[in-house]
């Protein structure tokens, strides 16, 4: 069900390619971390309960496994992560005791085979996620996260959500953005280009495609907009990523 594939490893850092291939289904049983782990969701959507408390793990967040916990998926489809574990006295002096992150709008960086250059770009990483904000855990946005991030290419009208998690639309749009620091929209556009990361990263060639999958007009809106948020085109994205790693001089 889980399948891993560690990218780097060090001394100082570990990361790896995490694919979950588990049904749509309440919670498994017990797991535990030894070490704080953050989890990249790159694609998918899964909730991890610690106790009462219920957090949604998307594309748009970055979460702290840590201790004991369990795992839901409020969908069909599985998930794929980057999972990166630091040194316990880096986390600490990095994240210390945050558990729910905002991802950073992210463009991935050359692959290498230098071992310098790979625990740099890490440190990089970890530098940007303490960066980033902190969500706060409110069920019915919670509610939202996990529903915007199974159906990310549909046509969502505020009323829509709303009706889904049963609250008004006012309501619902101020609790959102109070929660995540982002409006509805501006969230599940993240959700969609962040999609197009994992995607272009796992090969796809096949711009007009990807760019109808995720819900966007035409080809040149999804470009548009991956270019203002990402700093490059889907093809320059593609190239770069899909490059040789780079040896050391």
């Amino acid at each position: 069900m889980l399948h891993t594939r560690t990218l780097f490893a060090s001394p100082l850092v570990r990361v790896a390619n995490v694919t979950c291939r588990a049904p749509r289904g309440g919670c498994g049983g017990d797991e535990h971390s030894a070490r704080p782990e953050i989890v990249v969701p790159g694609r998918g959507v899964f909730t991890v309960h610690r106790g009462r408390q219920a957090v949604t793990a998307d594309p748009m967040t970055a979460i702290v496994l840590h201790g004991e916990y369990r795992v839901s998926h409020p969908t069909a489809g599985g998930d794929r992560c980057t999972v990166l574990a630091f040194a316990p006295e880096i986390h600490e002096e990095a994240l210390r005791d945050a558990r729910v992150l905002r991802a950073p709008a992210r463009l991935a960086i050359a692959r290498t085979a230098d071992p310098l250059a790979a625990d740099e770009q890490a440190m990089h990483v970890l530098a940007e996620l303490a960066a980033a904000p902190r969500l706060r855990a409110v069920p019915r946005v919670e509610q939202v996260r996990a529903l915007l991030a199974a159906r990310p290419a549909e046509r969502w009208t505020l009323a829509a959500i709303g009706s889904a998690v049963h609250t008004s639309p006012y309501h619902l749009a101020r609790q959102f953005r109070a929660a995540t620091g982002q409006t509805l929209s501006r969230y599940l556009l993240g959700l969609r280009l962040a999609l197009a990361l994992d995607r272009l990263q796992q090969g796809e060639d096949d711009l007009a495609r990807l760019a109808a999958d995720l819900g966007f007009a035409h080809h040149s809106h999804f470009t548009a907009r991956f270019r203002r948020t990402y700093g490059a085109t889907p093809s320059q994205f593609r190239t770069l990523v899909t490059a040789p790693a780079v040896a050391p001089a």
